[in-house]
């Protein structure tokens, strides 16, 4: 999943990709797992989901004369789910290179992980394509959490094969999930790591890096003695420096005794987490590696040490798998038409105890009226819904013939981010660079009253009503509060112009409030600039003198200028790669993390925060761990290093005889093979 700072004047904008994503990829809900945790959920008949696995669809008010009754229709395309969308939503269907909700709304329908979340829930899983769930008490993770153990399922069917070769002669192990197919595909896509991919994940805890290009610097370091930045490119790499990288990648995933097992750098509590995610899908091998003609298929990687480097970073329509795939999952890519259509069409030897009820079609259309016809009409069970055209859609819920789901968490929430050291070069955002009413210093929100003064003079209520149109929910700590280790009682900040004119009136030794500022926003031309707007007018009512100003660019100029340390103070998000604590603490916080290396925290306190990240990183035992993130939260708040906004909630549109929908908020679209018609 892209791992994204949202600048807040595009929020709503990435709020309509939300909604196309829980639109045109809808939620799933299965029947419930078993208890035994070393195997997949059995399925129970449909029928209709109980209150508890799903959200109790309500109704809008209305007089009740406004909508006569409507007799129930007949079922339309009884075994194809069919989802109207605005815009085509796939980045590649390369699951090692994705790294997007799109894609990944797609891919887990046709791969396979070794474990998969245990239905509804985003922190419990069950055996996958493995046949147990890891634990220190079943004896599958061992040495203090650095070796991991898989028990690989046999009899798996991949959707085609076997493969043959140039002489026809069936090459064994194809067709049919292997050890060896876990190892390969994780080796793959360490050594692809495709620029902008997910692929860091995997390589943190089990290299200690955050890219292949980092790993390389090393082994040249100790090999050669060669300075790191002298590696400017995997061409950089000697021949020797290429085969250790090989190496060493090849070390953290072994085939032992029919096991896959993972070797760690360290101890790593999210490790499962991670492995569930698309990007841990596992492949053909023997596929992945040949050329098949017929299907205009290139021969991909052939896991030798002497290759890999041919394979390193491609572009992304120049893999092997960018538009065709070959998983163990429920459904099988049909086709792909870019803007047009894609259609997944029913696997019928899936190894579970069932295949999928229904076949998928996804098709796309800019029109809001024809989105709106075709599901009035049952022509689409589903379809983007914008939240200025959900008014439309209440009268269809009113009959029946829709059912609404309200109040689901999203994972993603957004903050305001104060950059206490920013680069003065060339930086339009601090006007004059002092502290003359003309400008900030580039150290301006260094002083810990200035950030607790524009903390205290935000107005969360109005933001959310009037931007948001309530459906979001005020933000209180550095994690969505559905997260292990979110801590409910934590202070948070509120609209108090008292405090903030207390705060504002210490900083800077009393010069902030006698000379006043001049900061510059950044802020997207044509988007909202609400939250920007009610800040502005807050600071004024509290001296005329703080003046906040919109500084418009294009989306790219502000990014790069993020990238730069250029922007003091502006409101940006993020969103979960997985369901832990440490994909908030160390982005948001750590001294190397997305935006906490930006920050540029006081250092004692930054090295007080990356010890404890990284201790809690380590830590198994989940009481110790939750305090770590507790202690955290609570630093965050005493020094207002990040200050919260809003966590979304949104509401989910599907013809009312679409049955089977659970919230996994986990989940990157629909896991389509708990879905029926009745």
């Amino acid at each position: 999943m892209k791992r994204s700072w949202l600048i807040l004047g595009v929020m709503l904008v990435l709020a309509t990709f939300t909604l196309l994503m829980t639109s045109c990829g809808q939620k799933s809900s299965p029947p419930p797992p078993t208890e035994t945790a070393t195997q997949p959920p059995e399925t129970q008949q449909p029928s209709e989901p109980s209150p508890s696995v799903t959200s109790k669809p309500e109704e809008p008010q209305s007089p009740p004369t406004t909508v006569p009754p409507t007799p129930r229709p007949e079922v339309k395309n009884p075994d194809t789910y069919v989802v109207v969308g605005i815009g085509d939503f796939i980045d590649t269907l390369d699951p090692a290179a994705a790294y997007d909700t799109g894609s990944g709304s797609i891919l887990f329908n046709i791969y396979e992980t070794l474990i998969f979340f245990d239905g509804p829930h985003p922190d419990k899983f069950v055996p996958w394509l493995a046949t147990a769930v890891p634990s220190v008490e079943n004896g599958l993770i061992r040495d203090e959490g650095r070796t991991y153990v898989f028990p690989i399922r046999q009899g798996v069917k991949f959707h085609y094969g076997p493969v043959k070769d140039a002489n026809g002669t069936i090459i064994p192990g194809s067709g049919i999930l292997t050890p060896e197919d876990v190892e390969y595909s994780f080796e793959r896509g360490m050594l692809q790591d495709r620029a902008g991919g997910p692929q860091w994940l995997l390589l943190e805890p089990l290299l200690g890096v955050s890219s292949i290009l980092d790993l390389a610097k090393q082994v040249e370091s100790e090999l050669h003695g060669t300075d790191p930045s002298q590696i400017q490119s995997i061409d950089d790499v000697s021949p020797e420096g290429l085969e250790e990288v090989c190496k060493r990648v090849k070390a953290t995933v072994e085939v032992e005794d029919g096991n896959a097992v993972f070797h760690l750098k360290e101890p790593f509590a999210p490790f499962l987490q991670i492995l569930v995610g698309f990007w841990g899908s596992i492949l053909d091998r023997e596929w992945v590696m040949a050329e098949i003609k017929q299907i205009n298929k290139k021969a991909g990687w052939d896991g030798s040490c002497e290759t890999w480097k041919k394979f390193y970073d491609p572009p992304t329509e120049e893999s092997e798998l960018f538009n065709i795939t070959n998983g163990t999952g429920p459904y099988i890519l049909e086709r792909w038409r870019r803007e047009e259509e894609i259609s997944l069409k029913i696997f019928k030897d899936y190894w579970r105890e069932r295949p999928a009820y229904l076949n998928v079609n996804i098709k796309f259309n800019r029109e809001w009226a024809t989105r709106l016809l075709m599901l009035q009409n049952g022509d689409a069970d589903a379809v983007t819904i914008l939240a200025r055209n959900r008014d439309q859609v209440y009268p269809l819920v009113d009959q029946g013939l829709v059912t609404m789901y309200k109040d689901l968490p999203d994972q993603c929430m957004s903050f305001w981010m104060p950059n206490q050291r920013v680069n003065p070069e060339n930086n339009p955002y601090i006007g004059s660079g002092k502290l003359d009413g003309d400008g900030i210093p580039p150290d301006f929100f260094s002083d810990e009253d200035v950030r607790k003064g524009f903390a205290y003079a935000f107005d969360w209520d109005t933001y959310i009503t009037e931007a948001l149109e309530g459906d979001s929910v005020q933000a209180k700590t550095i994690m969505i509060k559905e997260v292990f280790g979110y801590n409910p009682d934590v202070p948070y900040y509120s609209l108090d112009l008292e405090k903030a004119t207390e705060h504002f009136k210490r900083a800077w030794g009393g010069q902030v409030w006698e000379k006043g500022f001049k900061l510059f926003m950044p802020h997207v031309p044509g988007s909202s600039r609400v939250a920007l707007d009610i800040l502005k007018a807050n600071l004024e009512r509290i001296n005329p003198k703080f003046k906040l100003e919109a500084l418009e660019f294009q989306g790219t100029q502000i990014t790069q200028d993020f990238n730069n340390d250029k922007i003091p103070f502006d409101s940006s998000g993020w969103c979960q790669d997985y369901h832990d604590p440490h994909n908030w603490a160390y982005p948001l916080l750590g001294s190397t993390g997305y935006f906490g290396r930006f920050l540029d925290i006081e250092p004692n306190l930054q090295k007080q925060l990356d010890e404890l990240i990284l201790q809690a990183r380590r830590e198994l035992d989940p009481a110790k761990r939750k305090e770590l993130y507790y202690q955290i939260e609570q630093i965050n708040y005493d020094h207002a290093l990040l200050i919260p906004i809003e966590q979304g909630v949104f509401k989910r549109f599907t013809r009312s005889w679409v049955k089977g929908f659970f919230w996994n908020m986990a989940y990157v679209g629909t896991y389509y093979w708990y879905l029926w018609k009745e």
